[in-house]
């Protein structure tokens, strides 16, 4: 979808295309809370696909603290490179 998209936009997409993942990326720190706020709107809306989080300012350590409890529909999982993302899946 591109950079800066909205959550009502990625879940909108999601549901539409019959999404099997979302990813995430973050390269400043206000965007953790923009992944928190959208693993809130992804539960809410009741996605039950995984969702992928990378990005200079994500860590292992945010994505077990703040985001798996906000979305517990399914896994949320740091990948540490965009170039690791397909062996993830």
């Amino acid at each position: 979808m591109g950079v800066m998209q909205n959550c009502k936009n990625i879940i909108d997409t999601c549901i539409r295309e019959k999404a099997d993942i979302v990813g995430l990326s973050g390269l400043i720190t206000p965007s953790l809370d923009e992944m928190v706020f959208n693993c809130k709107q992804f539960q809410k809306a009741g996605l039950k696909i995984p969702v992928l989080v990378g990005g200079a300012t994500t860590s292992k350590m945010h994505t077990a603290v703040k985001l798996e409890q906000c979305y517990t529909n399914n896994a949320v999982i740091h990948v540490l490179d965009a170039s690791r993302a397909v062996v993830v899946v």
